[in-house]
């Protein structure tokens, strides 16, 4: 008798939603898996704005929606920052109901020399001026808070290897099998940084996704959907 398929949350990435995930969780619901997701705090058009974005705040987020559904024994696919949400949270928060994780584009080094070009892209003036057409995309997504949410995102990729970085110990803390996804076009994450943060992990597996950019919708899907469904039978 086949076994129930397990749950699987999926956690959007920095200035996204939990809709960017909808395309990627319909093909897992085609396969027979219950998926499920929620906003951060702060994104979304009906988030209120906590005073300061960190990776702990968030994976209180995810702690609490754990506790909230009463979830265990639960598959996360993390995109981005949902990615490192879900590796900081099975490290550091005990009785992590978390079996698998999936990320696809994390970034793992955030020296400030790697991310000073894309500190630019999270002025809103800048934005407003030069690429109009993000600004709207970006207060369509998150109302009017768009400003703040984009200057909060700056401040915490700024400072996070100092508060809140996964550390080896981290990384050493966690026994549960991580799928490292890189799409093959993603010019924001090195596959050197994914594979030294592979080479910390007890049970790690680093796939490269076929024509796929850093962004969801310019991911290759289908071949997402078969490396968690082949991995979850």
């Amino acid at each position: 008798m086949e076994q129930p398929r397990p749950k699987i949350l999926f956690l959007h990435s920095a200035l996204g939603t939990s809709k960017d995930l909808e395309p990627l969780m319909l093909l897992l619901q085609e396969r027979g898996f219950e998926t499920l997701s929620f906003n951060f705090s702060g994104h979304g058009s009906s988030q209120a704005m906590p005073g300061q974005f960190r990776i702990d705040l968030f994976a209180q987020d995810l702690d609490q929606y754990f506790k909230k559904h009463g979830l265990k024994d639960v598959v996360i696919f993390g995109h981005s920052m949902g990615g490192y949400v879900a590796l900081y949270h099975t490290a550091n928060f005990e009785d992590s109901p978390t079996r698998m994780i999936f990320t696809y584009g994390t970034k793992f080094n955030w020296a400030e020399h790697t991310i000073n070009k894309e500190l630019t892209m999270l002025d809103p003036e800048h934005l407003l001026e030069k690429f109009p057409a993000h600004a709207d995309m970006f207060k369509a997504k998150h109302g009017e808070n768009w400003k703040n949410l984009m200057k909060n995102t700056a401040h915490m990729m700024q400072n996070l290897e100092r508060l809140d970085g996964l550390t080896k110990e981290d990384l050493n803390d966690i026994n549960i099998p991580v799928f490292l996804l890189l799409g093959d076009l993603d010019r924001l994450v090195s596959s050197e940084e994914t594979l030294l943060t592979a080479s910390r992990l007890h049970k790690s597996q680093v796939k490269t996704i076929s024509h796929s950019k850093h962004e969801m919708d310019r991911a290759n899907l289908r071949e997402i959907a078969n490396i968690m469904d082949e991995n979850l039978r």
